[in-house]
């Protein structure tokens, strides 16, 4: 004859069971959105000359460069070609140039000095335009949140 099992200890194993496997389920699908629970911080930040200056907000970043050729007289050079510079450099020996970079309402002063020939001038803007590409490199990397620019 075939001895009847026990019910309530079928039961009892049974549900058991259900309660380990629904237990691992649920760890491992904890565990797996654990992964996937990052919080992208959009902050951006240039780091110039030991200042910080915060891009996360900023809608518009324009260039400028000025030079000042005399005591009163002061020139937009932010479109200049080296025949405008030299002509400004034959009249006046020196100028003193001023490159910056306007985030909105903050200026970042990126070099300020005086060039008294064209190739200094030039090494200035090459170094100004470089720096320039690294924030626009910044701004585009959803990745990336700071430059050190040097």
């Amino acid at each position: 004859m075939f001895k009847a099992a026990n019910t309530s200890q079928v039961q009892h194993w049974l549900g058991r069971t259900i309660i380990l496997a629904v237990s691992v389920l649920s760890v491992l699908l904890l565990a797996g959105c654990a992964g996937s629970n990052k919080v992208n911080n959009n902050d951006k930040t240039v780091i110039y000359n030991g200042a910080n200056y915060n891009l996360s907000n900023v809608k518009q970043i324009n260039p400028k460069i000025s030079g000042k050729l005399s005591d009163t007289n002061t020139v937009n050079l932010l479109d200049a070609d080296e025949k405008q510079i030299e002509a400004y450099l034959k009249e006046f020996q020196t100028i003193y140039v001023r490159m910056a970079l306007n985030f909105d309402e903050q200026e970042m002063l990126y070099r300020a000095s005086s060039v008294s020939k064209w190739s200094d001038y030039s090494e200035m803007l090459s170094g100004f335009e470089e720096a320039i590409k690294q924030i626009n490199a910044l701004l585009a990397d959803k990745k990336k949140q700071q430059l050190k620019l040097k």
